[in-house]
């Protein structure tokens, strides 16, 4: 279940696993509490040594018959979003959808950065759009999509990585930003180089985050993209 490019498989390995534990703490608990019970006869005699043994083998089945429950068929964890919640999650997705091309010309204007005559109008231009269009988006989906994951899972761990992203994104075209007015209108080759590296890392960020968020968070809708 947990090859498979979906979150919700997740969810199942979850449960699978705190059902294994609590079983194999009731077999436990069930095997000492016999023996330590059968101890109290034996212990005044009551029981022969053949009598014991065979007591004891009874126990031992017990706790391994309990143990076996473990393989009896369970729940499954079901994803069900309320219809405020799908709502919400189809108009971020429809606006992910739309940004993808300003995220693929993050690439395309560090392409046509030239150390030899590097003009940075197409910088500028790419940042305003950057903290007008991308970062009110990042924004909406750390408060309102990040959340609902949260429900949906049953905790917050699935969405860590996530807003960790969200967070780096925006430091990174904050940095960016910052560096154009040190840069001048006659930047230096390495200036040129450092701009170009910094545009290549927010895209792979950028490609990353998207793909994450494809599979862990858009995939709990019912038509799941992709």
């Amino acid at each position: 279940m947990l090859t498979a490019d979906r979150v919700d498989g997740l969810a199942d390995a979850i449960l699978v696993a705190r059902r294994a534990r609590r079983i194999a703490r009731r077999s436990a608990a069930l095997g000492m509490g016999l023996s330590l019970a059968a101890m109290i006869p034996a212990a005044a005699g009551l029981l022969t040594p053949v009598a014991g043994a065979l007591l004891q083998e009874a126990i031992d089945v017990a706790a391994i018959g309990l143990a076996l429950t473990v393989l009896l068929p369970q729940r499954t964890h079901t994803v069900t979003m309320p219809s405020a919640d799908l709502a919400v999650t189809q108009q971020l997705y429809a606006q992910h959808t739309a940004i993808r091309p300003l995220v693929e010309q993050i690439r395309a204007v560090a392409d046509d950065l030239s150390v030899a005559r590097a003009d940075l109008g197409p910088v500028r231009e790419l940042l305003d759009r950057l903290e007008t269009d991308l970062l009110p988006h990042e924004r909406a989906e750390e408060e309102q999509l990040l959340p609902i994951v949260a429900r949906a899972l049953g905790g917050p761990d699935p969405i860590a990585a996530l807003s960790r992203t969200h967070a780096e994104i925006e430091h990174q075209i904050r940095r960016l930003r910052r560096t154009l007015p040190d840069i001048g209108s006659r930047p230096e080759p390495e200036d040129v180089i450092d701009l170009r590296a910094g545009l290549y890392g927010l895209y792979a960020i950028m490609q990353l985050h998207n793909a994450q968020e494809e599979e862990n968070a858009f995939s709990l809708m019912p038509t799941a993209p992709g």
